[in-house]
């Protein structure tokens, strides 16, 4: 006798969710490196890692706004992923223009 019960599973998301969710948090990871090469930029005297820092956090905002594009274009909600990278950038975005400009 087996006692294999059998619990439901979620599917698996397909290969282009994966990619989407994926591209909807990157942001997150381009506000990270912007926040390090703020801090390293606060310990020197140049200016450098601070532009650096800058260019890497308007970077940030370009999966978001492909990903927003996409979602209009395909006339699609773009949902959670939406507003967890434009929170992340946009408040983000504040601090360290309260910080470092």
């Amino acid at each position: 006798m087996s006692h294999d019960h059998a619990t439901p599973r979620e599917p698996r998301p397909s290969r282009r969710e994966t990619i989407e969710r994926n591209l909807w948090a990157s942001p997150a990871l381009f506000v990270l490196a912007a926040w390090v090469l703020f801090r390293l930029g606060d310990g020197t005297s140049t200016e450098r890692l601070t532009d650096l820092a800058w260019i890497t956090y308007a970077v940030g905002w370009v999966p978001a706004l492909v990903m927003l594009g996409r979602s209009a274009v395909r006339r699609t909600n773009p949902g959670v992923g939406a507003a967890f990278a434009f929170t992340v950038l946009v408040l983000m975005g504040v601090l360290f223009g309260g910080n470092h400009a």
